[in-house]
């Protein structure tokens, strides 16, 4: 995870006030937090408006020094406080759950502990100097994601078989992953429907990604969810190691949160900028899952396809899939088809992600489609890990003037992915 940057916002009260908002700054970086503050990124003859704005958009957090003095500038809206209040404002009204924003409340004896504009947010209370270092992990945990106290597993219902749902038919599906009308379970309408919407969202992009990675999952029994319940799921089967994860959940930009629709919910993320991402995933209530993910590798090196970052991602898939289910209430006997297609590989060229691992040769591919279907039993996904990556990847591979990769390439990638590091 690259380090959270923030900006530090606060007014010149006192020397002394100075001093403590430097050493604050100061702490932060030594705990990995890219800390900006004016005292040493704001040099003379630098625009001042320029650098707050800037600091302010750009950074992940900002840190708000609420003193009685700081409130009481943001509130009459006068000086350089006054004017990253504008700022702050407008982002603050454009998502009104932001979190990106966190009061630190010192030296204020006041009745208002944070500006008006901000509402009744949460603070870190800096008041007691004595509770600093408690109240420094305290700060440090939450711009890094690591709670000191995780919410509990929620644990299943005592009374499950006592009311009666209605539910949708259970669909029969054979061995080879047929319905008994004979349509492959993963080209029935549903699935043909999203893959004609996401391949129309990745064609609207300006920037012409034309590599992506496409999955397909659809569990054999079929079940019936409703949207919140598929939205919980997918929140909890996330892997946050490498880039954005599969059914990424951006919840506090409003164009891009999964939206719920009769048969499930869905989301689109398309990034037209200096980024160039396309994600677009559905879950149908069924347990139905899919996906259309433009390469990583285009936001990186256009022309390219990294071995170890395929592995990883079809890790990754696979590993979700196993959450997913599991968390759906699928059984571990439960049999699941997985579809897994790259397109766009025609004319790239295969290489590793960085200098850490090695090739001979650089191949090119001169197929534009891979595609790879199995069915695999929940429970055996994750002790069969290895083998269903390389199932999956080497046909992928081999499209590149035969390449191969020995088993203990994938053993190490994948186990690293497992570890929580992006190999």
């Amino acid at each position: 995870m690259s380090a959270p940057k923030v900006f530090i916002s606060y007014s010149h009260d006192t020397p002394e006030h100075k001093d403590w908002v430097r050493r604050l700054a100061i702490h932060l970086r030594e705990r990995g937090i890219d800390a900006v503050l004016d005292q040493w990124d704001l040099s003379p003859g630098q625009d001042l408006a320029t650098f707050m704005a800037g600091g302010i958009r750009s950074a992940d957090r900002v840190l708000l020094i609420c003193t009685d003095q700081y409130v009481a500038k943001a509130d009459a809206g006068s000086g350089g406080v006054g004017y990253e209040r504008l700022i702050v404002t407008a982002e603050v009204v454009g998502s009104i759950d932001t979190v990106k924003f966190i009061p630190v409340v010192r030296n204020n004896s006041g009745a208002s502990k944070v500006p008006h504009f901000l509402g009744p947010r949460v603070y870190v209370d800096f008041a007691d100097d004595k509770a600093y270092d408690a109240k420094l992990e305290e700060l440090a945990r939450e711009i890094w994601g690591a709670p000191a106290l995780i919410k509990p597993s929620l644990g299943e219902n005592p009374f499950k078989g006592a009311v009666v749902e209605a539910s949708e038919p259970v669909r029969v599906v054979g061995p080879s992953g047929a319905t008994a009308s004979g349509v492959p379970i993963l080209s029935d309408e549903w699935f043909q429907a999203q893959e004609a919407t996401a391949s129309t969202g990745l064609a609207r992009l300006k920037n012409d990604l034309r590599g992506a990675m496409e999955l397909r999952f659809a569990l054999h029994g079929g079940l019936n969810k409703t949207q919140i319940e598929l939205l919980n799921a997918v929140r909890v089967s996330e892997i946050k190691t490498f880039g954005w994860p599969i059914g990424v959940l951006l919840e506090n930009r409003p164009e891009y949160r999964p939206r719920p629709f009769g048969d499930g919910i869905r989301a689109e993320i398309a990034i037209d900028d200096g980024r160039m991402s396309y994600d677009y995933w559905a879950v149908r209530k069924s347990g139905d899952f899919y996906l259309l993910q433009s390469f990583f590798e285009d936001s990186r090196e256009r022309g390219f396809l990294f071995f170890n970052t395929r592995i990883v991602r079809v890790t990754e898939a696979l590993m979700f899939a196993s959450r997913l289910y599991a968390e759906l209430g699928a059984t571990a006997d439960a049999k699941i088809s997985v579809r897994v297609t790259h397109t766009g590989l025609s004319g790239r060229t295969l290489k590793p992600a960085s200098a850490n691992r090695l090739m001979h040769s650089e191949p090119r591919a001169h197929a534009p489609t891979s595609e790879t279907e199995t069915v695999i039993a929940l429970g055996d996904i994750l002790p069969n890990l290895v083998d269903e990556v390389q199932r999956i990847c080497a046909p992928m591979f081999m499209l590149f003037d035969f390449q191969e990769f020995s088993p203990e390439i994938y053993e190490d990638i994948v186990r690293r992915f497992e570890k929580g590091e992006a190999s």
